[in-house]
């Protein structure tokens, strides 16, 4: 029988609603018993964990450069560390994913401060709220796994996840021409087929995996997001073997490769 040591969550398809959990560890809080009542919660396929920096001091990790994130300080994008715990539960029923959040939250009420909580979902199956298909160049069938897990060594069955929440201006998305939000992308809104001449700034000319050697491949499992206030976006979340491929394309989409 085949032990599978990552979360399966990561690379099986999504659920039609989702809400991520945003915890920083409590003041002189007992840690470790946190993460044992964590363990009751988190079986990597309903709900899939993400431990940020301060999680991960109280673990041994190889050093590696491909593991540091880049700090991009730039205007086009608020960048910080995020949050100590993420986590992303997964249920096509909300109402199963409200009564679940609850628990977790009480659960973990003495050892996590609970900062945010943002609720998601599909649109169209597989689409922006922009109206553009997303992880159109996501890797299929036994590339999955590859793309997003850590094979071998110490961190086998890990993955490297970059969580962000974009802010769309609906404004400018409503009123906009087709040609002009399509020139922005590199896409077709009708069909998603790539444009062979691309603007310079379009988004799949910067952030293709082909413009780096080797390529620089991220598994996407982003899903549309909005609140009581008719804000919304785009999470996007991206599973890698390291950051590597995250701080390449990041970097070029916000002006790196322009000298």
């Amino acid at each position: 029988m085949e032990i599978i040591k990552y979360q399966l969550g990561i690379v099986e398809n999504l659920p039609l609603s989702a809400l991520y959990m945003m915890f920083n560890i409590k003041k002189n809080s007992d840690v470790s018993f946190g993460l044992k009542i964590l363990q009751r919660f988190v079986d990597g396929k309903s709900v899939v964990a993400g431990f940020g920096n301060n999680l991960l001091k109280m673990f041994k990790i190889p050093e590696n450069e491909s593991f540091k994130r880049t700090k991009f300080n730039n205007p086009r994008m608020s960048d910080n560390d995020g949050y100590d715990l993420v986590l992303w539960l997964r249920d096509d029923d909300r109402g199963e994913l409200f009564h679940k959040a609850i628990a977790i939250k009480k659960a973990l009420e003495d050892y996590f401060d609970i900062e945010k909580v943002i609720s998601s979902y599909t649109y169209r199956g597989k689409y922006d709220l922009s109206g553009f298909e997303d992880g159109i160049e996501n890797p299929k069938g036994l590339e999955v796994v590859p793309a997003a897990i850590i094979s071998e060594g110490e961190l086998e069955g890990s993955s490297f996840w970059v969580l962000q929440q974009w802010l769309h201006d609906f404004d400018w998305l409503n009123n906009a021409s087709q040609s002009a939000k399509e020139e922005c992308i590199g896409r077709s809104l009708d069909d998603s087929h790539q444009f062979e001449s691309l603007k310079d700034f379009a988004h799949v000319k910067r952030s293709a995996k082909e413009n780096f050697n080797p390529e620089a491949q991220i598994l996407r499992k982003s899903m549309p997001w909005s609140d009581d206030q008719l804000n919304g976006g785009f999470m996007f979340s991206g599973f890698a073997p390291s950051f590597r491929s995250f701080n390449l394309q990041m970097g070029n989409m916000l002006g790196g490769s322009d000298g």
